[in-house]
């Protein structure tokens, strides 16, 4: 196990946002993130279409075994990737439920929005931080440029 992985305060975060969501068996909570989604294109595709609560919930739940293991910063990263699809962007009606959701523990009406801005931000650092893509070495993107 990769120990500085395992102790990043961002993944011990991304646990910490993840379980304050609702559970799977909340029906209408993934479909309104389905909805969200559903404006998303996909390269290869030619147009939106809708991923499925079944789909993003195929994929929270292995995204979630991943960072439960912490093992693996890779795989992390690359659920990190779905939880922008599912949850980036502009999402009123996400946040919306989200609002309602935290009211009930003090939350404001902003608390959905701030939610998924958070969960987004943390995913992204992963991202950053564990995508292989970031492996690249900058002198060979950028040749004759110094160190």
């Amino acid at each position: 196990m990769n120990d500085a992985f395992a102790t990043d305060p961002d993944l011990r975060h991304l646990a910490r946002l993840l379980a304050m969501l609702p559970g799977r068996d909340d029906i209408a909570f993934w479909a309104t993130v389905d909805n969200g989604a559903s404006t998303i294109v996909e390269p290869g595709h030619t147009g939106p279409g809708t991923a499925g609560p079944e789909y993003i919930l195929s994929k929270m739940r292995s995204g979630i075994a991943k960072l439960n293991k912490a093992e693996d910063p890779a795989a992390v990263a690359y659920f990190s990737h779905y939880l922008l699809m599912f949850f980036d962007g502009d999402q009123p009606a996400l946040w919306k439920y989200l609002n309602d959701r935290f009211s009930a523990h003090g939350g404001r009406s902003t608390a959905g929005e701030r939610y998924t801005r958070d969960l987004c931000d943390t995913a992204w650092r992963i991202i950053a931080r564990y995508d292989t893509l970031g492996d690249n070495d900058l002198a060979e993107l950028w040749p004759g440029h110094p160190r």
